[in-house]
């Protein structure tokens, strides 16, 4: 019996001392029992995702519901569409805002991209879920819609596309152009403003297609991608020095590439490319890793022969999207990124007629983005509605265009609101497109 009492009492003692460890940890948490905490959410960001007239000293914010650690050059990345990566201030450790106040100021109209990758942390040392990709446009400062001839440069044999940038960092723009028929790019300085001369030539670009302007290896320069159609494949062209370009990486295996797309696709940090194939009806995601070397990670089937790429955050999920305009098909694909780097199709627009080129912008100042494409076959510009986010209608179409080939973004007349410019191949000339819709 005495046994038994001792083995009772024992039992007790172990049960009232679980139950007080019990009791003790009903205001916290065990070891690893909810210990996890939320990932920042973002609430704000200044200027706006899509915004297309921010001034151009403006600081870029982004404002979370709990404390963050200060951004850096790997976790708050802007890239300036003229400029290139660029440099600057970072502020806000131990708040809720963190900014990034550039060195100089964005370029009049120039486009920029705002990567928050996910190595952005709170101060309790809890990263972002996911990453952020978004762009804006910066303001223009007048124009009255009314233009004429200033220059005209000559020996562009056969010239497929162009790409604006400041390639020689002398604070104005100068151009590129791709000559299909001497496979070969001109690099065109612009000195004095407005007058163009030939700094650099870079051959071997056999059958040259597209072009696209982005800082591949990050170093606060512009480079180029030059599509190569009749060699199926990509050039990576490293601005070093200013002005002078040099082939550092070739990507083989892009059958007809006709047209390019430049995004932080995966939300690193750096810019990706995007590719149309063309013989192969695809489109290649091509991931910048290292810096300047590409890498395929995605493959979109069923592009039919793509003739033209534009990126955008369609569906406002804080991420860079595609659209593919189809020329054989006559329609426009949007391709959703979801997970980053991995596309897949969620809405096609039929009715666009000889699809041949694609231009981005909030046309009717709703905030999200649009999309006008040139339709070559039927002479004409549609300009596609994005309402609900991710699904396009169409808002108006501009006759008279003929044999759309081409478009270009900018604020022409100077009032506030995007228009666009196209070029019409059968008429020789290029249209300029004056928006009048009232927000």
């Amino acid at each position: 019996m005495r046994a038994s009492l001792w083995i009772s009492i024992i039992s007790l003692l172990l049960f009232l001392s679980l139950v007080a460890c019990d009791g003790g940890s009903s205001n916290g948490s065990s070891p690893g029992a909810g210990s996890i905490e939320s990932a920042p959410n973002l609430t704000g960001l200044d200027p706006e995702a899509n915004d297309s007239s921010v001034l151009q000293g403006s600081d870029v914010t982004a404002t979370f519901d709990m404390k963050m650690v200060s951004g850096s050059a790997n976790t708050f990345v802007v890239y300036g569409s003229q400029t290139g990566r660029l440099a600057g201030i970072y502020s806000g450790d131990g708040s809720k805002t963190l900014r990034f106040d550039s060195n100089n100021k964005f370029k009049i109209g120039e486009e920029i991209e705002v990567t928050l990758t996910n190595s952005l942390t709170s101060t309790d040392d809890v990263s972002l879920e996911l990453p952020i990709v978004y762009r804006f446009r910066t303001e223009t400062l007048g124009g009255n819609g009314s233009f004429r001839v200033a220059d005209t440069i000559g020996d562009q044999t056969g010239a497929s596309a162009l790409a604006a940038g400041d390639w020689d960092g002398d604070g104005d723009l100068d151009l590129a152009v791709s000559n299909f028929s001497t496979k070969n790019v001109s690099i065109l300085e612009n000195d004095p403003p407005g007058e163009f001369n030939a700094i650099d030539t870079i051959s071997g670009q056999g059958g040259a297609s597209a072009l696209a302007a982005g800082d591949w290896d990050g170093d606060g320069d512009l480079d180029l991608a030059v599509a190569i159609f009749s060699t199926n494949s990509v050039s990576i062209l490293e601005n070093d020095p200013p002005g002078e370009f040099n082939a550092i990486d070739t990507i083989s295996g892009q059958n007809g590439a006709n047209a390019l797309a430049a995004g932080d696709w995966d939300g690193d940090g750096d810019l990706d490319l995007a590719v149309s194939n063309y013989s192969t009806n695809t489109v290649s995601i091509l991931e910048n890793e290292p810096p300047g070397v590409f890498n395929g990670i995605d493959t979109i089937s069923g592009q039919g022969g793509a003739s033209a790429l534009a990126a955008g955050d369609w569906d406002d999920d804080g991420d860079l999207d595609l659209a593919a305009a189809i020329f054989s098909t006559n329609t426009v694909s949007i391709l959703e990124n979801d997970p980053p780097g991995v596309f897949n199709g969620i809405d096609t627009i039929p009715g666009q007629l000889g699809a041949s080129a694609l231009a981005v912008g909030d046309w009717d100042g709703d905030g999200d983005l649009d999309l006008a494409v040139a339709n070559f076959s039927t002479n004409n510009v549609s300009i596609l509605e994005n309402d609900p986010p991710g699904v396009f209608k169409a808002k108006d179409t501009i006759s008279d265009q003929l044999g759309a080939s081409a478009l270009a973004v900018g604020d022409w007349d100077g009032d506030g609101d995007l228009d666009l410019a196209v070029a019409n191949r059968s008429a020789n000339n290029v249209g300029i497109l004056e928006n009048e819709n009232e927000p």
